[in-house]
């Protein structure tokens, strides 16, 4: 059920949106200049304009990403030329670009030094070694690939239905 009725613009609608669109006046002046109320401006517009739903924001939407790929990739050749200018224009495109995709510094954000350095052993994985090395020797490493000690099948099968039992 739609909100409301859309109608057509008339050729007063067009003109009071075209000296809208011309960012000359204000609403006030407009009304003045047609002869009727801010509020009647208002309308006039809205009906010059298209129906605010989410199928004609994401057009919308599409067309601007759109126009900034095009123009982006227009300021990334002459940047690659060599022009300065043409490079901060570029990179002021792609940070604008990243921000409509949701791309942000907050949602990735990467600490070069975390990244680099081991990650550390848990309080508990740090007293399970304790454990196993007080178990099986001073020699005992922990294993990447498993948190127990190897063992052979046979005795791990007995450790599983000893603990059963």
């Amino acid at each position: 059920m739609p909100d409301m009725i859309e109608q057509a613009p008339s050729e007063r609608d067009e003109a009071i949106y075209s000296a809208w669109e011309g960012g000359k006046k204000t609403l006030r002046g407009l009304a003045r200049q047609f002869e009727t109320s801010v509020t009647e401006i208002g309308m006039a517009i809205d009906r010059c304009l298209p129906v605010f739903n989410s199928t004609t924001q994401m057009r919308a939407y599409k067309r601007e990403i759109q126009k900034l790929e095009d123009v982006g990739g227009y300021y990334y050749a002459k940047a690659m030329e060599g022009e300065i200018e043409s490079a901060h224009v570029y990179a002021r495109i792609n940070e604008r670009y990243c921000a409509m995709q949701g791309w942000s510094s907050v949602n990735i954000r990467l600490d070069p030094y975390a990244a680099q350095v081991k990650e550390e052993s848990s309080q508990h994985e740090k007293i399970r070694d304790a454990i196993f090395r007080v178990k099986y020797g001073p020699q005992w490493q922990p294993s990447d690939s498993q948190s127990f000690p190897a063992q052979s099948g046979a005795r791990m099968a007995r450790i599983i239905d000893a603990d059963r039992i």
